[in-house]
C-alpha cells in the first residue's frame, strides 16, 4: 500500500527519472564538497585544554571571555552550519529516492 501511495506522489508530481538522477548527482556533489570543507573546517580547530589556564589563571584572559566572537567561535559556527547543510541535503536526497 505504502508503494502504491509513492508511485501515485511521483506520478502526481510529474519526477521525471532523467531530472530525479540529476537532481541525486547534484546533491551527492555537494555533500562530497561539504563533508570536505567540514573535515577541513574541523582540522583547524584547536582542541579544548580547559585544565591548562587552572594553574595560572589564563582563563580568565580577554581572550577566554570573549571566545565567542573571535576565530574559535566562527569555525564552531561553520561547522554547525556544514553539518546541517549535509543533513538537510540528505533528507532530501532520502525523500526524492523514495519517490521511484
Amino acid at each position: 500500500m505504502f508503494n502504491s501511495f509513492l508511485t501515485l506522489a511521483a506520478g502526481r508530481f510529474g519526477i521525471d527519472d532523467s531530472v530525479r538522477e540529476a537532481v541525486l548527482i547534484a546533491f551527492g556533489i555537494l555533500m562530497t564538497l561539504a563533508a570536505i570543507a567540514i573535515i577541513v573546517v574541523i582540522m583547524m580547530q584547536k582542541g579544548t585544554n580547559d585544565n591548562v589556564g587552572v594553574i595560572s589563571g589564563a582563563s580568565d584572559t580577554y581572550y577566554g571571555k570573549n571566545k565567542e566572537r573571535n576565530k574559535e567561535g566562527v569555525l564552531k559556527k561553520v561547522t554547525f552550519a556544514l553539518f546541517a547543510f549535509i543533513i538537510v541535503c540528505a533528507i532530501i536526497c532520502f525523500v526524492i529516492g523514495i519517490l521511484e
